[in-house]
């Protein structure tokens, strides 16, 4: 994470922190409900009704919905959603002030209970772009990491599992990485031998963009500045659980 490519975490809180508050060192197909063909009449099957670049037709057959931009087949075969329309978002609303090691205080908004995201799009390990609204009508479960952090770590490692447990209930896993093993920005090399090294299957790992202010992705997403930051949305966008290390979906299906 990075503010005018400075670290926001290392300058401020990092050298305190370490990992966070764990105290710890520092073959999938769309799976998408199928529901109806929206609006592709017979006929239809190459047109292309949302400009997304798939054509109708290769929509229906992947189970996502060609009326609409965001869901549509992905080459990591993830759990795509089938909305009508994006949701009704409230962007962050929450309100976190914390002090460094220098006694100054840092404050930003972050998500929190009840507030629903706005979309984000970063290019996933395949180098392809990837929405989080891809997959509205899912539960999202978002997990912030980085190479350094060994809790991280830990949790990657268990999670292909869960996604695989509770995939059918309609469960996807996101992995955004928000450093590399030197905190530095991750490239594609660094998010495929993540993706590579925790054998995932259809778990879309992240390249999270630096952070040039505190409204960026990197930091809305966390509440503390620990990691891993996990987040739970539910079928309607709503978050459920506000990076509380709660990482099976479990509880909230």
């Amino acid at each position: 994470m990075r503010l005018n490519q400075a670290h926001l975490w290392g300058l401020l809180l990092w050298a305190t922190l370490g990992c966070g508050k764990d105290g710890g060192d520092a073959d999938g197909s769309s799976g998408g409900d199928t529901g109806s063909s929206g609006d592709a009449g017979e006929g239809d099957e190459d047109l292309d009704n949302d400009g997304d670049g798939f054509t109708n037709g290769e929509e229906e057959l992947a189970g996502t919905n060609p009326d609409y931009d965001y869901s549509h087949p992905y080459e990591g075969g993830y759990n795509v959603g089938w909305c009508e329309t994006p949701y009704d978002a409230t962007g962050p609303t929450g309100s976190v002030e914390v002090e460094s090691s220098s006694g100054s205080t840092v404050s930003w908004n972050p998500y929190q209970l009840g507030d629903v995201p706005t979309n984000f799009t970063m290019p996933d390990h395949y180098d392809e772009p990837v929405d989080l609204y891809s997959f509205c009508g899912k539960h999202i479960v978002l997990v912030l990491s980085a190479g350094w952090c060994g809790p991280c770590r830990s949790a990657a490692a268990e999670m292909q599992a869960m996604q695989d447990e509770y995939r059918d209930d309609g469960v996807q896993f996101i992995e955004m990485i928000t450093g590399d093993n030197s905190d530095a920005v991750p490239d594609l090399a660094f998010v495929q031998s993540w993706a590579s090294e925790y054998a995932f299957v259809d778990i879309p790992v992240l390249q999270a963009p630096a952070a040039s202010s505190w409204t960026d992705e990197t930091v809305i997403w966390d509440r503390d500045f620990g990691i891993p930051s996990v987040w739970h949305i539910d079928p309607t966008g709503t978050i459920v659980s506000a990076d509380d290390l709660i990482h099976d979906p479990g509880e909230f299906l």
